[in-house]
C-alpha cells in the first residue's frame, strides 16, 4: 500500500469519525464471513456501521479529534462501529454478539471499549450504556416528569376556580328563593 492509498483511507476514516456521534471498537477473531455480514445487516438496521480499521492508520485519523482516546483500545485485530446517532441502540447490537460468542466458548466479537458522546468508556461501560433505553424513551419519560408537576398546579388552580363558581352560584340560587 503506497502513501496515497494510505492518506486516502485515513481521509475516509476522518470523514466518517467526524459524522459520528459515537464509536465503538470490538475486537474480532474467528469471525465467520456469514456472522460477519449478519452483524453488518444488524448494525445498519440500527442506524450504524462497522468496518475493519489497520490500527495505525486509524490513530492518525482520530488524532486531534474526541475520539483520541480511542488509542489505547486499537491494539490487535481492530473493527470499529460507527454510531451517527443513538448510541444504546447499536451497544446492544455488539454486545449481543459479544454474548452470543462468550456462550458458545468461541471467539468472535469482543468489546474493547470506545468514546460514546465525549466520554471514553471500557467494555464494562459499553455493556451499561447498552442496558439504556433508547434517547426518544429517554426524552419522552423526562417530558412526562417536567409535565407532571404542572399539570397537577392546573387541575389544583381549576378546582379553587370550580368551587368558586359553584359558591357563586349556591349564593345566587339562595337569593333567587329569597
Amino acid at each position: 500500500m503506497n502513501q496515497n492509498e494510505k492518506q486516502q483511507i485515513i481521509d475516509e476514516l476522518k470523514e466518517r469519525i467526524a459524522g459520528s456521534k459515537s464509536v465503538i471498537c470490538v475486537e474480532f477473531n474467528k469471525f465467520t464471513v456469514e456472522k460477519t455480514t449478519q452483524f453488518r445487516r444488524e448494525l445498519q438496521e440500527a442506524a450504524g456501521d462497522f468496518q475493519v480499521v489497520k490500527n495505525t492508520l486509524a490513530k492518525r485519523a482520530i488524532k486531534d479529534t474526541q475520539f483520541e482516546g480511542l488509542s489505547q483500545f486499537l491494539v490487535g485485530p481492530t473493527g470499529l462501529v460507527f454510531c451517527p446517532g443513538d448510541a444504546a441502540g447499536l451497544a446492544k447490537v455488539v454486545t449481543k454478539y459479544a454474548k452470543e460468542f462468550a456462550q458458545q466458548d468461541s471467539k468472535g466479537v469482543n468489546i474493547k471499549g470506545g468514546v460514546v458522546e465525549g466520554a471514553v468508556l471500557n467494555a464494562n461501560g459499553i455493556q451499561a450504556v447498552s442496558t439504556l433505553p433508547p434517547r426518544q424513551q429517554l426524552l419522552g419519560e423526562l417530558v412526562g416528569v417536567l409535565e407532571s408537576p404542572i399539570s397537577g398546579l392546573v387541575f389544583a388552580l381549576q378546582g379553587i376556580v370550580n368551587e368558586f363558581v359553584y359558591t357563586l352560584q349556591a349564593v345566587a340560587d339562595k337569593k333567587a328563593e329569597s
